[in-house]
C-alpha cells in the first residue's frame, strides 16, 4: 500500500525550490586510509572544488593600494576565509576590519576600500594571507556525489591525515531522500489508523493519493525547517520560517482533502489524575 511516492514528493519541493544550496570551505579531515565525507550528500556533479592549504606560513603583500571603493587584484586567488589580516602597515599596530573597513572576494583574491571605513583614500595597507591550492579531480581524488566522500587517488598530491577543504553545492530535494521516504511510511500509518470502515489500505481514491502528499510534504517541510537551522546556509531563520509556513499550508490542505475519508476525532472528556498514577516509561 502506498498512497504517494518519493518521486511525486520530489516534484513538488523542486517545485517550490529550485535554487541549490551553495557550501564553501567546508573543511574535511582525510583518514589514514585517504577517505573522508562530506557533511551533505546527493551532491550536484562536477561543481566541486576541493582545496589544501598552499603553505602554511601566511603571504605578505605591502603597498596594496587603496582607491576608492575600486576592486584591486592580490597576487593570489583561492583566499582562506579566516586567514586574511589587512594592516596599516608591517607593525601590526593597526589592523582593518573586515566589513566594515573593507571587502574582500576571497575566492577571486580582490580586496577593495570601504568608504565609511577607516582606511583613507589612496591609501597603501599591508595584507597578510593564507590561500588555497585546488585539487584535480581524478587525479588527486575521486568523490562519490550521492555518498559526499572523497577518497583519495594512487598518486595523489594530497597525503592522508590531512585536512582538505572543499565548495560544493546540493539541490534542496537531493539531500531529502531519506527524510521522504521516512515522511510517507509515518503518514500513511496515521491515515490508515483513522480510515473509515469503508475504506483500506488497497484503497486508490485520487483523495487519498493527494491528501497524503500533502500531508508527507508537511511533515518534510518540517524536517527541513530543522535542517535549515543546522546546515551552515545563508539566512537559516528564514529559510526555517518559510518551511515551517509551507509546512502549516500543506498540513491545513490535507486534512480538509482527506476528511470525507477518515473516522471523526475520539474526543474525550477530560477528567482528573493524581500525579502519582502517571506512569513514565
Amino acid at each position: 500500500m502506498s498512497w504517494t511516492d518519493s518521486d511525486t514528493i520530489k516534484k513538488h519541493l523542486l517545485n517550490l525550490d529550485k535554487l541549490p544550496v551553495q557550501y564553501r570551505d567546508v573543511p574535511v579531515a582525510l583518514s589514514a586510509t585517504g577517505s573522508g565525507s562530506l557533511p551533505h550528500r546527493g551532491l550536484i556533479p562536477l561543481l566541486e572544488k576541493v582545496k589544501r592549504l598552499a603553505q602554511l606560513e601566511p603571504t605578505a603583500q605591502g603597498s596594496v593600494q587603496l582607491s576608492g571603493e575600486t576592486w584591486v587584484q592580490l597576487g593570489y586567488d583561492q583566499l582562506k576565509p579566516d586567514g586574511i589580516v589587512v594592516a596599516a602597515d608591517a607593525s601590526l599596530a593597526v589592523v582593518y576590519r573586515l566589513g566594515q573597513d573593507y571587502a574582500a572576494d576571497l575566492p577571486a583574491g580582490k580586496i577593495r576600500r570601504i568608504s565609511s571605513g577607516d582606511i583613507s583614500g589612496g591609501q597603501s595597507v599591508q595584507v597578510y594571507y593564507q590561500r588555497y591550492q585546488a585539487m584535480a579531480r581524478d587525479v588527486d581524488y575521486t568523490i562519490n556525489y550521492t555518498s559526499g566522500e572523497i577518497t583519495l587517488t594512487t598518486g595523489s598530491g594530497l597525503e592522508p591525515e590531512t585536512t582538505v577543504w572543499v565548495d560544493y553545492q546540493v539541490s534542496a530535494a537531493s539531500g531529502a531522500d531519506q527524510l521522504i521516504s521516512l515522511s510517507i511510511t509515518e503518514i500513511e500509518d496515521k491515515i490508515l489508523c483513522r480510515l473509515k470502515d469503508e475504506y483500506g489500505a488497497g484503497s486508490s481514491d485520487q483523495g487519498l493519493k493527494t491528501g497524503a502528499t500533502e500531508l508527507a510534504l508537511a511533515a518534510v517541510c518540517r524536517g527541513l525547517a530543522s535542517a535549515a537551522l543546522a546546515d551552515g546556509g545563508a539566512s537559516p531563520e528564514a529559510r526555517a520560517r518559510g518551511w515551517r509556513e509551507l509546512a502549516d499550508s500543506f498540513e491545513t490542505a490535507a486534512w480538509q482533502t482527506l476528511r470525507r475519508f477518515l473516522k471523526p476525532p475520539d474526543f474525550r472528556s477530560a477528567g482528573k489524575q493524581a500525579n502519582d498514577s502517571w506512569k513514565w516509561e
